[in-house]
């Protein structure tokens, strides 16, 4: 029954997750801050269900929260934010939603006995979910298809990618990870049609980083396969490298406008520059403790911080509602609930990248299970750099915050070797 009630659990949070209950809907600005009853009911059935799940393994859940405790306080001070919000009622159902989908992530997070069925379980799932994203290429190339990129079932190119991202790298691990020639075949073809749907979304930062992520787990396993000479020879480039990028910045006296002109095509990174300036602004208001979880987008046509903003900016032409994130997840958790929060989150992030990374490398599991969590905690380094131009983290609903959300929660679990030999089951 505990395991039924898992894989229910997991496919609902996946579907609800990466496809939605409205896909391929466009998303007003209304109907952001109503919110939608039927996603309400479904993210509740989720959470009840939940509740069943972390009471069969509460042991585990209870490791699990004891090894996160940044992650804690920030759900928890998202809740208490509604003392101090600009807008009461939308931080209640928003911080609620957070509180509930963060839940959801701990007992998928604690119910996990098996990472290689997981990892596949996974791997196969967000397959598919790309084949139905290409699909919609095909079938409602008006709606998934606009000037700048695909966006396949979503709202946006970006919001594609960054699903593209993450089956990318949860695929590239679990290939990592295969023991067989059929294994790899199969896998392979699966990673072919997810970089094929990466690519059309041409969404830059989803894709520098898919290869970014790529890389760092490539170095990984050929560390452990070839041992000290691979690292040591990896460490002599590294130094070279470092002294060339050191001569190129003396050569035009460590001007950084320079430098960021030369390698970025866009240094205002699409007009990010003037939103940050404006974000940057209104966040310094409420330096400490912000104006209130999901309390400053999104709150109406009248309260819209964009009529805020000073005429001669691109901003204040987009129009009410068009705007609703300040595109860096540091600067918008310092807008909801201030610095102090923000400097968590990064720093909860980071250790969670740190410890997944640590033991994917030097951990006593299977390579099955450093496979998975190696592939988890790149997820987690990648998005420190996604958030510098998007903002996901510790962000309520999004895919990027969800998977972020399971994999500190998995993270902090013992390896499943050490759980099998309590429990006297095969690992």
């Amino acid at each position: 029954m505990a395991a039924r009630a898992y894989d229910l659990l997991l496919g609902g949070f996946l579907y609800y997750t990466f496809i939605g209950l409205h896909p391929l809907a466009d998303s007003s600005a209304d109907a952001r801050v109503d919110g939608s009853p039927i996603d309400r009911v479904a993210v509740l059935s989720l959470f009840a269900l939940a509740l069943y799940v972390l009471w069969s393994n509460r042991e585990r859940a209870l490791t699990c929260l004891i090894g996160n405790p940044g992650q804690i306080s920030l759900v928890g001070l998202a809740v208490m934010s509604l003392f101090w919000s600009d807008f009461p009622d939308l931080t209640l159902r928003r911080a609620m939603l957070f509180f509930f989908l963060t839940t959801i992530t701990l007992a998928l997070a604690a119910g996990v006995d098996d990472w290689r069925r997981f990892h596949s379980f996974l791997f196969g799932a967000l397959t598919l979910i790309i084949v139905a994203n290409l699909f919609s290429i095909v079938l409602t190339p008006s709606r998934a298809i606009s000037d700048i990129g695909v966006n396949g079932l979503y709202g946006q190119k970006n919001l594609a990618g960054i699903v593209a991202l993450i089956a990318a790298i949860v695929g590239f691990g679990w290939l990592l990870g295969a023991e067989n020639p059929r294994s790899v075949v199969r896998g392979s073809f699966a990673l072919l049609l997810i970089f094929a749907f990466l690519l059309l979304t041409r969404s830059k930062t989803s894709i520098n980083l898919t290869v970014l992520g790529v890389a760092a787990m490539s170095f990984f396993a050929a560390a452990e396969r070839f041992g000290p000479r691979f690292i040591l020879a990896a460490i002599s480039m590294s130094l070279l490298l470092a002294a060339v990028v050191l001569l190129a910045l003396a050569a035009v006296d460590f001007d950084f406008n320079v430098v960021l002109n030369s390698v970025v095509a866009d240094a205002t990174f699409t007009g990010r520059d003037q939103l940050w300036a404006f974000a940057g602004g209104e966040a310094h208001k409420r330096y400490w403790w912000g104006h209130g979880y999901g309390a400053f987008w999104d709150v109406g046509y009248s309260n819209d911080p964009v009529l805020r903003v000073e005429t001669g900016s691109w901003l204040a032409t987009t129009g009410v509602g068009v705007i609703n994130q300040a595109h860096n997840g540091y600067l918008e958790l310092w807008l909801e609930l201030g610095l102090p929060a923000s400097i968590v989150a990064g720093l909860t992030t980071f250790k969670g990248a740190l410890t997944g990374g640590y033991r994917a490398v030097f951990g006593a599991g299977s390579r099955q299970e450093r496979a998975a969590l190696g592939a988890f905690a790149v997820l987690l380094g990648l998005q420190l750099l996604h958030n510098l131009t998007e903002a996901t983290l510790f962000m309520r609903g999004m895919a990027y915050s969800s998977v972020a959300a399971f994999a500190l929660f998995a993270i902090a679990l013992p390896r499943q070797s050490h759980i099998a030999s309590i429990q006297g089951t095969k690992p």
